[in-house]
């Protein structure tokens, strides 16, 4: 029986009576206390509702963590790749115990099974992966083969290269395009002409025929970019009409005296000479520093300053003889 504060034999004083009752109070949660843990029930503690409540909520949290596990199946997608649908697959695993664990320990077993799911999604992702690849070989084979279409097309382009329809590389000079001064005598006409479209960049044409090694013979300019070739017989003036916008030298040379074109003339009896046309790619469209009375060299050396870069020009050599 628990005393009261009311058998005390003399009344006590207000100090006393409040000692006693925090005895007393003491006295009283201690028997409960003692009474709930003999009896193996949980105490009921609204602080300790409150840390399993949130105890329970952190194991939700993980359990719902573990949920997203299932990026581990994403991760079977990227098994197009190769291993790494087998990464995915330990993730899902990992992912699957969290999530059991946050419902029932019991229950981690059944998670890890599905892991394994995701693995085996992951050797599929792999299969698919083999798959692209052959396709990937095949889109190579036809991409070779559009390689070759494209080698066909391009042989439709002439090179850049210069020709004549009157005489081939090394051969001779016809005597109509020689020049009418020494034996035997020709016609100072200047040969047919034509060439393939220049490089990148070309905004003019310049011919050059010199008597090799020198001098300068002829020099024909400011050759318009769409033009790829010249007629026989240009006229002998400083503004021929065609190729309209071309320019030409004023030659004082051999016993010739006059623009336009002048032809080989070998000074040398029975001494075969060599002549070479040299055609030029330009990156101006008119020739700055000439007028209608520059010779051929100062004409020449101006052409050759302002060639198209990486384009020293190309060249058509012919000879020719002089006999007693």
């Amino acid at each position: 029986m628990l005393a009261h504060p009311t058998m005390f034999a003399s009344k006590p004083t207000p100090m006393k009576w409040l000692r006693c009752r925090a005895a007393w109070a003491s006295f009283a949660a201690g028997s409960l206390l003692s009474a709930a843990c003999s009896s193996g029930e949980s105490a009921p503690s609204s602080a300790g509702g409150a840390a399993g409540n949130v105890s329970g909520a952190a194991a939700g949290v993980s359990g719902s963590a573990g949920v997203s596990g299932s990026a581990g199946v994403s991760g079977s997608a990227g098994g197009v790749a190769g291993g790494a649908g087998s990464g995915g697959t330990a993730t899902a695993g990992l992912a699957g115990s969290a999530t059991s664990g946050g419902v029932a320990g019991s229950s981690g077993g059944s998670a890890g099974g599905g892991g394994v799911a995701g693995g085996a999604g992951g050797g599929a992702g792999g299969a698919g992966g083999g798959a692209g690849g052959a396709g990937g070989g095949a889109g190579g084979a036809g991409g070779g083969a559009g390689g070759a279409g494209g080698g066909a097309g391009g042989g439709g382009s002439p090179p850049f290269e210069l020709k004549s329809s009157a005489f081939v590389e090394g051969g001779e000079v016809p005597l109509m395009y020689k020049c009418a001064n020494v034996n035997p005598k020709g016609q100072n006409q200047s040969p047919p002409l034509s060439w393939g479209p220049g490089p990148p960049g070309t905004k003019s044409y310049a011919i050059v025929l010199m008597h090799l090694p020198s001098p300068e013979h002829w020099v024909i300019w400011d050759i318009p970019p769409n033009v790829v070739s010249l007629p026989a017989n240009i006229d002998h003036v400083p503004m021929p009409p065609v190729p309209a916008g071309s320019k030409q030298s004023l030659a004082n040379l051999d016993g010739f005296n006059g623009s336009g074109y002048l032809g080989p003339c070998p000074q040398m009896a029975n001494s075969r000479q060599s002549y070479k046309f040299t055609l030029y790619a330009l990156d101006v469209d008119t020739v700055p520093g000439l007028t209608a009375t520059s010779s051929p060299t100062e004409a020449a050396t101006a052409v050759k300053a302002h060639l198209v870069a990486g384009s020293p020009g190309v060249s058509l050599t012919g000879t020719q003889i002089q006999t007693p």
